[in-house]
């Protein structure tokens, strides 16, 4: 099989290729920069573009057997600034790989989000899959969504864009205070990404055009708890300071995957325990942060 990665340079686009890579597959990466990182790739090629280009994605993709879509502009309140560019990437770009992938006959595999918040950045993901399920059923496109939960794991940027998970790593490296948005009882569903990109290829394997399934592990964690664990586990004098909510997020928010779809037709339930995926995590930050 040939694949293409959208936003393949990135976090979870990098271990996509991997995973693909050992299974035997030929992977070129699409995306507008290389990895930042070293990743354990072999043969992929890396193919420099934008999903704005039509032209571009119509070269990358002449010749593959499958899309996965990782790309697009991250961030909630971050996504606040720059909403005319999220909607271009997000909804636009998205549009582009469909047009293209249909032109080609090619299926088109999107990561979504399973948050319903009112920021930019969930906004544009959830239209991402309306589109998606659009070309589906009334042009019929072999699409499918996964809904990506709170993934996690090495190689996944921290800074600019305040994702939960590298920010209190980093922090907790340094002995430094941890800032949690609101109360902290917010409820996350963290999946290491090693198990979500696993369930991205048994979507292409098994064909489940159509559908929408949840990447998630269904546990809830708390912000407050997550933030205990990853001071335990590095053994981290830092503390915890409560501040407001920031703009685009719900106080109380739940985010949590029902499995119970990923189970029945992927045969697939994350596999990687909390905790020991957090260590693997923590150990790539202390040697890289």
């Amino acid at each position: 099989m040939k694949a293409i990665i959208l936003g393949g340079g990135g976090f979870i686009g990098t271990h996509l290729a991997e995973v693909l890579e050992r299974r035997g597959h030929s992977v070129a990466l699409f995306d507008i920069k290389e990895p930042t990182w070293k990743v354990r790739l072999d043969a992929a090629m890396f193919i420099k573009g934008s999903i704005l280009d039509l032209d571009a994605m119509r070269r990358a993709f002449d010749g593959q057997d499958v899309v996965f879509d990782c790309a697009g502009i991250l961030g909630s309140a971050e996504t606040f600034d720059k909403i005319e560019e999220t909607v271009q990437t997000n909804i636009t770009g998205t549009l582009g790989g469909l047009r293209v992938s249909h032109e080609f006959g090619i299926p088109f595999i999107y990561m979504s989000l399973k948050n319903v918040w009112f920021n930019p950045y969930m906004i544009t993901k959830r239209a991402g899959t309306e589109f998606c399920r659009m070309y589906h059923k009334y042009l019929g496109h072999r699409t499918v969504v996964i809904r990506g939960l709170n993934a996690y794991g090495e190689r996944q940027k921290w800074g600019k864009v305040q994702k939960v998970i590298p920010t209190f790593i980093t922090k907790a490296i340094k002995n430094e205070t941890f800032e949690i948005f609101g109360d902290g009882k917010q409820i996350v569903d963290l999946i290491y990404v090693k198990d979500l990109v696993e369930m991205m290829v048994r979507l292409w394997e098994r064909g489940l055009w159509g559908e929408v399934i949840d990447g998630g592990t269904g546990v809830p964690v708390t912000v407050n708890e997550l933030a205990d664990l990853i001071i335990r586990l590095t053994g981290s004098e830092s503390k915890i300071l409560h501040i407001p909510m920031r703009l685009g997020e719900p106080p109380q928010a739940v985010a949590l995957a029902d499995p119970t779809k990923a189970k029945q037709l992927l045969g697939y339930y994350p596999t990687t325990d909390l905790e020991e995926g957090m260590k693997q995590t923590i150990e790539w930050y202390r040697e890289n942060a």
